[in-house]
């Protein structure tokens, strides 16, 4: 493959509350990527570089092919991928992926076509042995020239080293569609493709059942667990806007400033907050233990987690939802939102009146922006 600056393409994470997946720009405010990354949320973040994120809407899925457009808030400056309209390959013809393979940054692997054409599930795909693995999904198949060739849609489960992409001759049909769309959103008719607007009984086409084919639910916006909602709604009186924070099912990652803020449900009985502030430095140590361990920070505390010192809060669902329990959740909500900015002023404070460093995943380019709330 020829040398490209791996950065500058324009390939992006997806968060949404059901996981994350990958994406690659058709132009500077599009995404193509996989329904399944995106579908049940008509909004989506999108991560950027400097891990700062930006909101996506969903224009338009095809469920049956597994494609989705999503229209960015600002345009991206990033090199695009031209789509391949060709789709002639040829068995043992090399393969490049892009995506975000279990979280990791942007990551590449290299195999080979193991299948120009694998019939599966009545589908044909692109079949490949490069390493594809969970948040590869959406992202682009490539060929020796740097074009896609095919958009990574699953793996098989029950095999090893076998891989799966969309033809990138699909993927030019649908953008072309996508092109042609005056509505705001719609969904491809998975018999006859002709656009779905809203929620319908038959498609006015090809008369199929479309509750029958299972898309109504894309245009229903499924009630939230009260965890979230208890979650999201907290997050949102902190101004911090839930789906820029979603990273799977009731987990949530965002930065406050500079501090990283990590929220996730544990044994449906608790909901964790925890922050990696700064590591330990080399003098005062004492005094900086006197001071994570003073019991004016409650209800937050402070533990270290190899070398580094975490701010936690830790809340417990009965107290919450519990008939009879007492519990307030304006009081909880409140919790967390003084979690998120005091987060942002700790970790200040610990780098310059404690001697700490700044911890690993701490966004240095807002560090000081938070000096002032503390």
């Amino acid at each position: 493959m020829t040398d490209f600056d791996i950065d500058a393409v324009g390939v992006f994470q997806i968060f949404t509350g059901g996981g994350t997946g990958s994406g690659f720009l058709i132009d500077e405010r599009h995404i193509l990527t996989n329904c399944h990354v995106v579908a049940p949320y008509n909004r989506v973040a999108v991560e950027l570089r400097d891990r700062r994120r930006i909101v996506g809407e969903v224009r338009r899925l095809n469920p049956a092919r597994d494609l989705a457009v999503v229209e960015l808030a600002v345009p991206l400056p990033f090199n695009i991928l031209p789509l391949s309209a060709e789709g002639e390959l040829r068995a043992k013809q090399p393969v490049s992926i892009l995506g975000f393979p279990v979280g990791l940054p942007l990551s590449l692997t290299e195999g080979v076509v193991s299948h120009p054409r694998q019939l599966l599930a009545g589908q044909h795909y692109l079949q490949t042995d490069a390493a594809i693995n969970p948040g590869n999904s959406g992202g682009p198949i490539l060929d020796a020239a740097l074009q896609v060739v095919g958009v990574t849609t699953c793996k098989h489960r029950s095999a090893e080293l076998v891989g799966f992409g969309i033809p990138s001759p699909d993927a030019v049909r649908f953008v072309a569609a996508f092109r042609e769309q005056t509505a705001t959103f719609g969904v491809e008719c998975p018999a006859c493709e002709d656009l779905i607007e809203h929620a319908q009984r038959y498609c006015d086409s090809c008369g199929s059942n479309l509750e029958t084919l299972d898309v109504l639910r894309h245009f229903e916006t499924p009630d939230p667990h009260p965890v979230v909602a208890f979650v999201e709604a907290a997050l949102s009186r902190a101004d911090i806007d839930p789906v820029l924070a979603r990273h799977g099912d009731q987990n949530w990652s965002f930065y406050s400033g500079s501090a990283p803020i990590k929220i996730w449900c544990c044994c449906s009985e608790h909901v964790c907050f925890s922050s990696p502030l700064a590591q330990p430095g080399k003098r005062s140590i004492g005094e900086l233990f006197r001071f994570l361990l003073s019991p004016d920070h409650a209800p937050f505390s402070f533990d270290l987690s190899g070398n580094v010192i975490r701010l936690n809060l830790t809340i417990h669902m009965a107290d919450v939802f519990s008939p009879g329990s007492g519990g307030d959740q304006s009081e909880h909500s409140d919790w967390i939102a003084q979690f998120v900015g005091r987060a942002d002023a700790l970790d200040n404070l610990l780098i310059d009146e404690h001697g700490c460093r700044p911890a690993p995943e701490t966004q240095l380019t807002f560090l000081k922006e938070g000096e002032g709330a503390h």
